[in-house]
């Protein structure tokens, strides 16, 4: 009987718990894609990948998005991040919005950002009503310079 009264707040709270350290998990995860990310723009490598025996060689800015893409996917789908790479300048820009698409690897010497974005969606329908349509944006950004390559 006692068991029937505490067993759905118990229950609540583990899945609750469960929820919120997958969220930190991607939270995480997202943060530590974007900062690989920006090691490869960092320095201007270029990723070569093998497929049934041929080698093909990414430009410098897929590198970058298949580097951000590779490590995220241990928690999230990559086709649903929203990565934009861009040049940081002296210039009037203004991005009111925060959802910048342009996508530009940059010179050398040039001041870059990195913002990858994602929509993630809680798990208990509970936890999920604290949040606008259950869902929360996770974002991380890297601001670099280039090396002069």
């Amino acid at each position: 009987m006692e068991f029937a009264l505490v067993a759905p707040i118990f229950f609540l709270l583990l899945f609750a718990i469960f929820d919120f350290g997958w969220y930190f998990f991607t939270q995480h995860t997202i943060q530590y894609a974007t900062r690989e990310g920006t090691r490869i723009a960092v320095v201007g490598t270029q990723t070569q990948i093998t497929n049934n025996g041929t080698t093909t060689t990414l430009s410098r800015l897929e590198s970058i998005i298949k580097a951000i893409e590779d490590n995220a996917a241990m928690a999230v789908d990559p086709n649903e991040l929203k990565i934009s790479i861009y040049p940081i300048d002296n210039s009037s820009y203004s991005d009111p919005t925060n959802w910048e698409t342009k996508q530009e690897e940059g010179t050398g010497g040039q001041i870059m950002r990195v913002r990858v974005r994602y929509t993630y969606t809680f798990f208990t329908p509970f936890i999920g009503n604290f949040f606008t349509s259950g869902q929360k944006l996770i974002t991380a950004q890297a601001l670099y310079k280039n090396e002069s390559f």
